[in-house]
């Protein structure tokens, strides 16, 4: 399992949640996609897209969908893999 973090930000949080939420509009679609999240920051500008994959070519095939999206293309994702869940 592999979770993935973006964090965006910027001086227009509207376009860049704009631009995040067209960026993963396909997700569900995506073989392998497990979970997402898009989360807003208190008192910053601070967006971050948290999501769930089985493997990292199953994060890859999505990632290549996403294509020129600014918001996406100015975030370097971290990616760790999952040792231990708990629900």
């Amino acid at each position: 399992m592999l979770t993935v973090i973006h964090t965006f930000n910027g001086p227009d949080a509207d376009r860049i949640l704009g631009e995040v939420r067209t960026g993963i509009q396909t997700v569900e679609n995506t073989e392998g996609f497990k979970f997402a999240s898009v989360n807003k920051q208190e008192n910053t500008s601070d967006i971050m897209l948290f999501s769930k994959w089985e493997n990292h070519s199953a994060y890859e095939r999505w990632a290549v969908t996403v294509g020129e999206n600014k918001a996406f293309k100015s975030a370097t994702p971290q990616m760790f893999e999952v040792l231990e869940e708990k629900y």
